[in-house]
């Protein structure tokens, strides 16, 4: 049974996306030393009515295997741009989402996440000029402490980012130290994501992370975006603005 939203995107929805990378490529594309990976969507088994696809659910993953396989010892600046597929939780359906992303692999993680903030920062103030929120967390919060800053003897990294996020990027932010916060399994350092303040959809998401498979060993940071959400909610914004007759220049 083929993945129920392989869908086909039709005129202002589809010039939408094709704006989406073109803007995605335009920003990345300038900076030199950025690479643009491709990628694979199935890893496994192929799509057929007697077989279990394994359809990719990230691309961060496949990037460090193919890093750790190749030359986990060199810095590398990449991007990409491809389709992942997650299972709806009401219904149990596999659906498609669209996702840019940036990793920066080897390189100081304090430089890494300036980096990587303010390319992400720039692409949505690009589209969507404001209307957003950064929210950040300590994957290693104390099991022990409802609130990382109730934790008198744990030490943190995050104060030092939020200090390097607060001098480089004017976007607001917030915090959020509760223990049952969700992230990827591979994020240690720092998670951050960012949320529509009209949607409350989340457009991207990232962090730093360290990986080892045998006696290699890779470090990075990165984020992927949400290009179906960001999408909707670009389109919303200017259906909203032509019905008020405001100019989106003002917004």
């Amino acid at each position: 049974m083929l993945v129920n939203s392989f869908d086909t995107k039709y005129a202002q929805t589809a010039a939408k996306y094709e704006s989406l990378d073109n803007s995605f490529t335009k920003i990345l594309g300038s900076k030199k030393k950025f690479s643009r990976i491709f990628t694979s969507v199935i890893e496994n088994k192929s799509l057929n009515t007697h077989s279990e696809s394994i359809l990719r659910s990230d691309i961060t993953g496949q990037v460090i295997n193919t890093i750790l396989t190749h030359d986990s010892n060199s810095k590398h600046f990449l991007y990409y741009m491809g389709d992942v597929f997650k299972k709806d939780k009401m219904n149990n359906n596999i659906k498609q989402f669209r996702q840019h992303g940036v990793e920066i692999i080897n390189s100081p993680k304090n430089i890494s996440f300036m980096e990587v903030l303010k390319i992400l920062d720039s692409i949505l103030k690009n589209i969507l000029k404001k209307n957003y929120t950064f929210v950040f967390t300590d994957p290693k919060i104390s099991k022990n402490t409802i609130y990382l800053l109730d934790g008198i003897n744990y030490k943190n990294n995050i104060s030092k980012y939020i200090n390097i996020f607060k001098k480089n990027i004017n976007t607001p932010l917030e915090l959020n130290l509760e223990k049952d916060f969700f992230s990827q399994d591979y994020h240690q350092d720092i998670f951050f994501y960012v949320y529509s303040n009209i949607t409350k959809k989340i457009l991207a998401q990232g962090g730093g992370y360290q990986y080892k498979k045998n006696s290699k060993k890779v470090e990075g940071f990165g984020f992927s975006s949400n290009v179906d959400y960001i999408a909707e909610l670009d389109l919303w914004i200017r259906h909203l603005l032509d019905f008020s007759g405001v100019t989106r220049e003002k917004v």
